[in-house]
């Protein structure tokens, strides 16, 4: 070897840097990632499991409107009953020859 294979083969080389502490950077970056990724799938789980809940008390909410809505339509449909009418249209109909059907009326327009 020259002197400056032999300077650059040297320089590359730090004299405090150790084998060992060049070993354990690497466990220290999987292990990083592993509890980044155990945190970020706790994270997914819980925004999904708060969204579950959310989505149930919509829901209750929602049928407990429906309810409401189902009592105030059967009220409307016993309000609008024929026996509390006072005045029924099928009482007071003309008679049949008094008035003209309409298909007359259309035959009869120029």
């Amino acid at each position: 070897m020259d002197s400056y294979e032999k300077e650059m083969t040297e320089s590359t080389i730090e004299p405090g840097v150790s084998m060992s502490v060049m070993e354990e950077a690497p466990t220290m970056t999987v292990a990083t990632i592993v509890g980044v990724t155990i945190v970020v799938l706790v994270t997914i789980a819980a925004v999904f499991f708060l969204g579950v809940l959310l989505d149930c008390r919509q829901q209750r909410r929602l049928e407990k409107k429906m309810g409401e809505v189902k009592k105030l339509k059967n009220q409307r449909r016993i309000n609008t009953l024929t026996e509390n009418d006072e005045i029924s249209i099928a009482n007071h109909m003309e008679q049949a020859g008094t008035s003209i059907a309409p298909a007359e009326i259309l035959a009869t327009v120029p």
